[in-house]
């Protein structure tokens, strides 16, 4: 039997895809979901994108440019989405592709948000890194820069198998657990590159969505309160030694969403 949440997550998919046939999306369509997820992505990692200016200038219309770094990243993390979910269907996570998304997304210095390494553009980092959350949360100390690739590896087949068998009737096998689990391990465990680790892993996160039958959604992030509600999710998860307060938060954002379009 299926919580509350997820079961609410179900059948506003299940309408939205009658509503919204994927074969009969326009690219009008696909560019508005596009947009709004690589906003509220970016948004988690830049308090100074502001919902209206960024849709403004993803849509080439006239903004101010004195955020003009934080744009440019946003429409890097617009890009390479947009190119990811046009080849969903031949989507197969490995090693190599989250280091070819990493590459794709952080080759300008303006998509660091810390030093520019451009010998770390597709490649694990080489040095150690603790997450800093204060003074909201304790900081959070990654995996060792010398474990990484065991690491990696050892997750790999972990991620593969989920992603691979998904079934939205089972709580344990539900698209919102396998996507919970790897944003997790992948960015909170891991976090295996230098920067860009949370937009390379909701890009994958839109993809595998994508291949599920879902639209890439993110529950909305638009002010400093929503970014809050987020980090404190992850870090009771951590807590709780359990992925369901990410999954729950996913399913009611992702929910408000769908049910949001389905109204339009």
């Amino acid at each position: 039997m299926l919580p509350p949440f997820l079961e609410r997550f179900n059948k506003a998919l299940s309408a939205f895809q009658a509503k919204y046939p994927r074969p009969e999306w326009d690219q009008s369509f696909k560019s508005n979901l596009i947009n709004d997820f690589s906003f509220f992505s970016s948004r988690i990692e830049d308090p100074k994108l502001k919902y209206g200016d960024t849709i403004r200038f993803l849509n080439d219309q006239f903004v101010n440019k004195e955020n003009l770094s934080s744009f440019i990243q946003l429409e890097d993390h617009r890009k390479v989405l947009e190119e990811m979910v046009a080849r969903f269907e031949e989507f197969e996570l490995s090693e190599d592709l989250i280091k070819d998304v990493h590459l794709n997304l952080m080759g300008s210095d303006l998509s660091w948000n810390g030093d520019f390494k451009p010998e770390l553009i597709g490649n694990y980092r080489n040095f150690p890194v603790v997450g800093s959350r204060y003074p909201l949360f304790t900081d959070k100390e990654y995996v060792p820069h010398y474990n990484l690739e065991v690491s990696m590896s050892s997750h790999m087949d972990f991620f593969v198998h989920r992603f691979n068998h998904i079934d939205n009737s089972n709580a344990d096998s539900h698209l919102l657990m396998a996507l919970a689990y790897f944003h997790n391990k992948f960015l909170n465990f891991i976090h295996p590159f230098a920067d860009g680790n949370g937009r390379v892993c909701r890009i994958i996160m839109g993809t595998i969505m994508m291949k599920n039958g879902c639209p890439p959604i993110f529950p909305k992030i638009e002010n400093d309160d929503d970014m809050v509600t987020y980090i404190s999710t992850i870090v009771d998860c951590e807590l709780k030694g359990s992925d369901w307060p990410l999954v729950a938060y996913l399913a009611n954002g992702m929910t408000d969403y769908l049910e949001n379009r389905i109204r339009e």
